[in-house]
């Protein structure tokens, strides 16, 4: 069952519940502190609703969480079943407890599924003529130009020389400089311009990262912004520029990409 499914699935179960207590849309709504719109959207499956939407409807309900989803496989569907008998018996307080310990598995799960959009580590030993970093003085970075097909991002094909960098990113061998081409950052980011970036894997929502789509091994500068699917799972990277005559680009598993790190300065040489 693919993600379209089951949100219509859980539409469907929204529904079903919703009216065997024989509340109409706007009844459901005011019970759970959104619009009507809202609860038709997510019944027609139009809508992916968020996990803690899932919970409050669920309450409202009557219902375990666990309901609004396809049957698991038997093994999973039987953990599920004696989570929730054991939890239906406890004290608030320490229901409280096992849906702080579930927030927190779920966090980091979905936090292992972000970071798989993170390349690996720069190898700076396949790159030749490297100067080397000195730590007390002022450091160099490699700068990329043109991505060679096929090719990592830092690689003896894409590396067009070294530019200075200067205080706390001297030193360091996680950061290298991209060669902006295009407009679609501007005006904050001019073509041509050398955008430092530093490979970190926190790259927060609405930052600016480097994006590398692995297809045709294309690099651009995008604010990156992270999709969810009702499970708290990453479905894509919304990529936005800041040119508005610039389309939005999506990363997923269609049009595979990997951040290749966060921009961290931004300079134009004239």
């Amino acid at each position: 069952m693919d993600d379209r499914e089951i949100n219509k699935f859980v539409g469907m179960k929204i529904k079903e519940f919703r009216k065997n207590k024989k509340l109409t849309q706007q009844d459901l709504a005011d019970l759970v502190g959104v619009k009507n719109s809202a609860i038709s959207n997510y019944e027609q499956g139009t809508r992916i609703p968020k996990r803690d939407f899932l919970f409050r409807v669920a309450n409202a309900l009557g219902v375990s969480i666990d309901e609004f989803f396809p049957m698991q496989n038997e093994e999973t569907s039987s953990t599920l079943s004696e989570i929730n008998k054991i939890s239906s018996q406890l004290e608030e307080p320490r229901q409280k407890v096992v849906l702080n310990t579930a927030t927190n598995q779920l966090d980091e799960q979905i936090e292992k599924k972000r970071l798989s959009f993170f390349s690996n580590k720069v190898d700076f030993d396949k790159i030749s003529n490297i100067v080397p970093y000195d730590p007390n003085k002022e450091g160099y970075a490699p700068v990329i130009g043109e991505i060679a097909a096929g090719t990592p991002i830092l690689s003896e094909q894409n590396f067009e020389g070294m530019r200075p960098v200067y205080g706390k990113y001297a030193g360091r061998d996680d950061i290298f400089w991209l060669r902006v081409k295009g407009e679609s950052m501007e005006t904050e980011i001019h073509d041509g311009s050398f955008a430092l970036i530093l490979q970190d894997p926190d790259l927060s929502e609405g930052s600016i990262g480097a994006i590398r789509f692995t297809d045709d091994n294309e690099a651009t500068l995008k604010c990156v912004f992270y999709e969810y699917d009702e499970n708290g799972y990453p479905l894509r990277l919304r990529l936005e520029p800041l040119n508005p005559d610039y389309p939005i680009q999506y990363a997923d598993e269609y049009n595979p990409a990997e951040i290749e790190g966060r921009l961290v300065k931004v300079e134009q040489d004239y």
